[in-house]
């Protein structure tokens, strides 16, 4: 009840606190049609400063204050300037004259800027950057910002420990499959924009690294929408189909999704093991082959409605269904010969609520249900004696998660603003694993485990603005953190600086802290067989990581940009493999080191030549150190420098049809006790636009040559492995879309499920 109370209190007093009010208006010219990259800068009476604004694609702009006066002057390079005066926060439909420029035989040129610096985040124009590079959707989009890499659909930022993706400036809540899903589903020309930041403020509820993604929004009444199929070939042929319709009126939108893939997968490893036990060494060598074959159903139906400009309502419900999956584990060698099949069935259902009001305040909730069921059956003979051991398992995890949050913003004098919150999280796991049929020489043991978690945090964060583009905030977030017995308070600061001084040269400067915690099934103490000589083990008390990032950005031109990181995580944890000292088995489980350190420098270098080829080279180096004084009895202490290089090239040969070229290669690099050996991947590709571009068609062939998986291989303290996973990495692919009433997706929220699952 305390804590229901204290929330309560301040809801109260967050809504009944001073905030501010906006000023809206549209600019359009003598056709009545919107007019893009118009600057608004807003005057007192006596030309006193108070904000600057541009206007967005559809023609609207927004600013932060309204003085009780003030004046309007709007400037475009091709179109005549104009001054109004205003008292409302309304200030109407702005017309605008063309500018004549009668020059002969003179013809002017000029690039777009690539990026922009903003208030701590770098924007990325995606429209123009879609037009460079073959992109289909907003996930391939994302994937061709400057310093994002994606590696089987996960994706990162050079220089930063974790990445998290925002929709509208919400948190992205999904697995990364189930994001990759829903990003692969929304087209780019529904992007306004792409926001990168290096150190989140805290009104977003997210620690570190995120990319904010904007999306466009349509006041017209329409009834639209788009269709979608697509085939892959990886080893398997899979394909799959989806659908968006949206219904829009003056108040409200209605959006509904669906998507089906049919999912077949195969990874090939190749394993050799020196394996050594009581001072003899017994030689293992094992191919094991894993393939999973099921359909996943994706659902989405969104309701938002605007009750004015300032105030609305959003309703969301997700769901997420993928039955029948079954996952074949066959391995074959001169220890052992194993046969393992899992069959699994997963839900995830998430229904939220969000309101938006004009006085500054958000408030808004989620709950989310998640359910596992996983039956296994394996088959396992030892060749040395030719015994058998089986077993049967049938296990499952239910988790239910309820998150509030409550978010007030306010402008004061003077281009300083104010920005404070709450927001807590519950989150029941319950997991469970038990045995039947068991026969042989095999350790089980049922387990079954409840985990209730909660995470309450409050924060503060001031920023200032200049007129010439420089801008800094400076935040703490206090957060109390409960699981089981373990409990904590946490304090994370946070600090960014844009100094601009002048669009030519841009220095930007962020610091952050942030913690990422292990899934629920991790911290449980069961044991899952891979195989008769692989295991995954749970760690039961496995503490979550902190992150300190620092980076530091000089942008040239808009264009050319050069940074430095230094990045420090205390209680790093990852799955290095073990050969266990009392028995011949291979474990593979979480452990907390003491910390992982990386220092680096990146460069990112466009370049183009006519409007024909469009090109970006980036370059980075950086080294890592890595020390674990408590893993198993082989602690560790290493270092490494790796370096980077991506080459991306797009060759346009009319407006609908252009092909790209793109190759990467990574040095070694390492990972704990694993050396991992140096990588290479060169993809191709081509994209058609045809029918008054209601249609594409997109063919991409992705790791040519199968190189872009490293061998990997162990040489430490005794421990002596070799892996090679490189096979079937290359991936063709075709996408088909039709657009029907331009149609333009709406940015939706995503839901989290990274720490689910087994």
């Amino acid at each position: 009840m305390r804590k229901i109370a204290t929330i309560g209190i301040f809801l109260f007093m967050t809504y009944s606190s001073s905030v501010f009010c906006q000023v809206k208006g549209k600019i359009v010219d003598t056709q009545q049609q919107p007019i893009e990259g118009a600057t608004i800068v807003m005057q007192l009476p006596d030309s006193t400063y108070v904000e600057t604004g541009l206007s967005v694609s559809d023609g609207t702009f927004i600013l932060n204050q309204q003085p009780k006066e003030y004046i309007l002057i709007i400037q475009h390079l091709f179109y005549r300037t104009k001054q109004l005066t205003g008292k409302t926060p309304d200030a109407g439909i702005i017309q605008l004259e063309s500018e004549n420029y009668n020059i002969d035989e003179v013809v002017v040129t000029s690039d777009r800027p690539l990026v922009k610096a903003k208030e701590g985040r770098l924007e990325y124009n995606l429209s123009l950057l879609s037009q460079k590079q073959i992109i289909n959707n907003a996930y391939e989009a994302i994937c061709k910002l400057p310093g994002v890499q994606e590696k089987n659909g996960i994706l990162s930022l050079i220089g930063t420990s974790d990445l998290t993706i925002l929709m509208n400036g919400k948190p992205t809540t999904m697995s990364p499959e189930q994001l990759e899903t829903i990003l692969r589903n929304t087209p780019v020309d529904r992007i306004e924009k792409a926001e990168v930041i290096y150190n989140a403020p805290p009104e977003l509820h997210v620690r570190g690294a995120a990319i904010n993604v904007v999306m466009k929004r349509s006041l017209d009444d329409s009834f639209q929408g788009e269709v979608n199929t697509h085939y892959q070939n990886q080893y398997f042929n899979r394909g799959g189909a989806n659908g968006n319709f949206r219904l829009s009126t003056q108040k409200m939108t209605l959006d509904v999704m669906y998507g089906a893939d049919n999912i077949k997968t195969l990874e090939y490893t190749e394993l050799f093991s020196k394996h050594t036990l009581k001072d003899k060494s017994h030689e293992i060598s094992q191919t094991e082959r894993l393939s999973s074959k099921y359909w996943t159903h994706d659902i989405r139906t969104a309701f938002e409605y605007h009750f004015d400009d300032k105030n609305h309502l959003n309703i969301a419900y997700t769901a997420n269904f993928t039955p029948d999956i079954h996952n074949t584990s066959i391995a074959e060698g001169n220890f052992q010969q194993s046969n393992l099949n899992k069959f699994m069935n997963t839900q995830m259902n998430n229904i939220s609520v969000q309101y938006t009001s004009g006085l500054g305040l958000d408030i808004g909730g989620d709950y989310t249900r998640y359910t596992s069921d996983n039956n296994q059956q394996m088959l396992n003979t030892l060749l040395a004696d030719y015994s058998v051991n089986r077993y049967s398992l049938a296990g499952g995890q239910r988790i239910d998660r309820y998150v509030v949050y409550a978010d007030q913003k306010q402008r004061l004098s003077n281009n300083w603003g104010i920005n404070y919150g709450a927001s807590f999280r519950y989150a029941k796991d319950y997991d469970f694993q038990n045995y039947h049929d068991v026969s042989g020489n095999i350790e089980t043991e049922d387990t079954e485990a409840r985990l209730n978690e909660q995470t309450t945090n409050f924060y503060l964060s001031v920023n200032k603005n200049w007129a010439t583009g420089t801008s800094f905030s400076v935040s703490a977030t206090g957060e109390y953190y409960r699981i089981g017995d373990y409990h904590k308070w946490s304090v994370y600061p946070q600090a960014s600086l844009t100094y601009t001084k002048n669009p030519k040269h841009i220095f930007q400067l962020s610091l952050s802290t942030d913690k990422t915690y292990p899934s629920y099934w991790a911290m449980q103490s069961s044991i899952t067989y891979l195989n008769g000589y692989s295991e995954l083990q749970g760690t039961p008390g496995l503490r979550p990581m902190t992150n300190y990032n620092l980076n530091s950005s000089y942008i040239l031109r808009q264009k050319y940009i050069f940074g430095l990181f230094y990045l420090h995580t205390s209680d790093y944890f990852a799955q290095v493999p073990y050969q266990d000292t009392e028995r011949l088995a291979l474990v593979y489980k979480n452990t907390n080191w003491n910390y992982m350190r990386m220092v680096g420098a990146n460069i990112i270098l466009p370049f183009s030549i006519g409007n024909w080829y469009d090109a970006r080279l980036s370059l980075t180096g950086m080294q890592t150190r890595q020390k674990c004084e408590h893993f198993f009895d082989i602690p560790f202490d290493r270092k490494k420098w790796m370096f980077v290089g991506a080459l991306d090239n797009t060759f346009k040969i009319k407006e609908t049809l252009s092909f790209e070229l793109n190759g990467n290669i990574q040095t070694p690099f390492i990972q704990g006790t694993l050396d991992l050996a140096s990588l290479f991947n060169l993809t191709a590709g081509m994209k058609w636009d045809f029918a008054k571009n209601k249609c594409s068609l997109a063919i991409r062939c992705n790791d040519i040559f199968n190189t872009s998986m490293p061998d990997m291989k162990i040489r430490f303290k005794g421990q002596y492995l070799d892996m090679n996973t490189g096979f079937y990495t290359r991936i063709t692919s075709l996408n088909f879309t039709y657009r029907f009433g331009g149609y333009k997706k709406k940015g939706i929220k995503n839901i989290d499920t990274s720490r689910f699952g087994h």
